[in-house]
């Protein structure tokens, strides 16, 4: 006996969410068709990426709706294009070198604050020792040698956390994230040469035998502040063979590399480079000190700090 087909029901606004239990959206179901006429690229001009700090197309004309419309004139205007330019994502290639100048830049500032003020800016390891050492009143002189330390190292720890949700909130890989990252560091360098520059903060090396200058824990924290933004910056950009600041981690890592001899080795390659750029940048700082004032070394240090600014902004 045949029994009649059975009869669909009729998709209403109720029951249409549930039909082959699959969701649907009631907001497709009104997709207008789109016009003949109309070019593709006026139908997709919206970008899929959220605008952050950046006005999406760059558009403020708002329809009666409340919609904002983006017109091919706002499109091509200089403000909606240096908009989109700012929130695209770089191109990774080649940042790798720009990491390695920045190995230079953490010897050049880890040469001279260790040389004129007994402490570290960017290697917090050897921090970390000089604070151990200050807990049993070691050395001697100076007194609170520790201290300074203790001040490089938490400024480190604050920077590290201010660039990291920086980045996770501003988008990491945004040009317009890097750049403020990275024109926050030479902003840093340049206040710490001023200071020294100015002789607000003795420019001569510290006697190890006189009273200890608090004057000096300012340039060595807008360092450590840096040094910070340099190892995030790292991170975001994907070569953790370049770390920037420390070299224990990055020897290990390039002697244990089962390929280390092999050719087109691409992090090998890395590894030795940035273990020469900071050798020669403390070497450089180290020169530099015998032939010209202190300030020179945080000089050079913010004009290479600069020409990366530069570099992510083109």
């Amino acid at each position: 006996m045949n029994h009649p087909p059975e009869i669909q029901p009729v998709p209403t606004p109720n029951n249409m969410n549930t039909i082959n239990n699959q969701m649907i959206y009631w907001d497709d179901l009104q997709t207008p068709t789109p016009n003949p006429n109309q070019s593709l690229s006026q139908l997709n001009d919206e970008p899929k990426d959220p605008a952050g700090l950046w006005s999406v197309g760059g558009s403020t004309t708002v329809s009666l709706s409340g919609n904002p419309v983006t017109t091919i004139a706002d499109d091509l205007s200089p403000r909606a294009t240096l908009s989109r330019h700012f929130r695209q994502n770089i191109d990774t290639r080649h940042t790798d070198i720009l990491l390695i100048i920045c190995g230079f830049v953490s010897g050049l500032v880890d040469g001279l604050s260790f040389n004129a003020w007994g402490s570290f800016a960017s290697m917090q390891t050897g921090n970390t020792v000089f604070i151990a050492l200050g807990a049993s009143n070691q050395p001697t002189y100076p007194a609170y040698l520790w201290a300074k330390s203790l001040i490089a190292l938490l400024v480190f720890l604050t920077s590290t956390v201010v660039f990291i949700s920086s980045a996770r909130a501003l988008g990491p890989r945004r040009r317009s994230t890097l750049t403020l990252s990275f024109a926050t560091q030479t902003a840093c360098l340049l206040v710490a040469a001023i200071l020294v520059e100015l002789e607000l903060v003795s420019p001569k090396p510290e006697d190890p035998r006189a009273p200890i200058e608090w004057m000096q824990v300012l340039p060595i924290s807008l360092l450590a502040f840096q040094a910070g933004g340099q190892i995030v910056a790292s991170r975001v950009l994907a070569f953790d063979e370049i770390p920037t600041v420390v070299l224990t981690t990055l020897l290990c890592d390039l002697l244990v590399d089962p390929r280390v001899m092999a050719r087109g080795n691409e992090k090998r390659n890395r590894r030795v480079g940035a273990f020469l750029a900071l050798f020669l940048g403390a070497m450089t700082a180290g020169g530099l000190s015998k032939v010209t004032v202190m300030a020179a070394s945080l000089w050079l240090a913010m004009g290479l700090k600069a020409g990366i600014v530069v570099a992510f902004l083109g």
